[in-house]
């Protein structure tokens, strides 16, 4: 297994290092510190300074990582990087959304949306030493099932519990679906021999906010999602940002869903 951490020198990043590091010992994995400079002449203070990093870190700790400076751009190099270099996941650090925003641009998501690896997003909160519980939004849409595959590897590796939860919903045609949807996700952890729950949440605040509040009632240690926006109206990308920047600080398993298409009539699903 490969992780890459984008890094910039901030302590934000350093918490999201101790996170690859925390993975990176239960799966034997290597981790790759990435960070990226505007111009050619800013690579040799960026290199000096990964260098001097790696001195304060334990032999131990050294020993599975590596680092790289590149000359290029955050919102492109980041995924391409993940991609051309066979990693499995990409654990980034965020400074909630006012910094998100600020290193990041307006679109807080479009790094994750640039590539199609998940990513663990970690706030300033260091890993807790085990994972219990995971909690995992679903909603009408297919795509939003696309992160179960994920999540079941990480609920296996930590024997954890699975929270799926979903929006109430009244009309007959949305409750079929939302039923469909979870049947889906049953039969898909029953098949993994994952432990798992189902709660309808009661709808009476947005989503992401009942989502984080079910999070705190149920001492969470992980939400999981799939991000997938059929527009390019900001508006469509609040839940996975406001997920992201959860106020418990909790980190967060994303993947850009890829669109569900239809083959032969009937639906399939990626990832399933």
């Amino acid at each position: 297994m490969k992780i890459l951490v984008p890094y910039d020198f901030t302590s934000i990043t350093r918490t999201a290092l101790d996170h690859a590091l925390f993975l990176a010992k239960l799966a034997e994995a290597k981790i790759e510190m990435l960070h990226i400079v505007g111009k050619e002449s800013q690579k040799a203070d960026a290199e000096h300074n990964f260098k001097e990093l790696l001195k304060l870190l334990p032999e131990e700790d050294q020993m599975l990582i590596s680092t790289k400076v590149k000359v290029g751009d955050i919102f492109k190099d980041i995924s391409r990087e993940g991609s051309e270099g066979n990693f499995q996941m990409l654990v980034m650090g965020t400074h909630g959304e006012k910094g998100l925003q600020k290193i990041l641009g307006s679109n807080a998501i479009k790094v994750i949306t640039s590539g199609n690896l998940p990513f663990l997003v970690t706030q300033s909160k260091g890993p807790a030493e085990t994972i219990k519980h995971i909690v995992l939004p679903v909603n009408l849409t297919k795509e939003s099932l696309q992160i179960v595959e994920f999540a079941a590897n990480a609920a296996k590796r930590f024997d954890a519990d699975i929270h799926i939860v979903h929006e109430p919903e009244t009309d007959e045609w949305l409750v079929k679906k939302i039923k469909i949807n979870v049947a889906h996700l049953n039969n898909y952890l029953n098949k993994e021999k994952v432990k798992h729950t189902v709660a309808s949440l009661p709808g009476k605040k947005s989503f992401s906010s009942e989502v984080i509040e079910y999070g705190a009632q149920h001492g969470a240690d992980l939400f999981a999602v799939a991000h997938f926006s059929e527009s390019i109206l900001p508006q469509f990308d609040r839940f996975s940002q406001e997920l992201i920047t959860n106020k418990l600080q909790l980190p967060v398993l994303i993947l850009n869903a890829t669109d569900v298409g239809r083959v032969d009539g009937h639906y399939t699903f990626i990832n399933m």
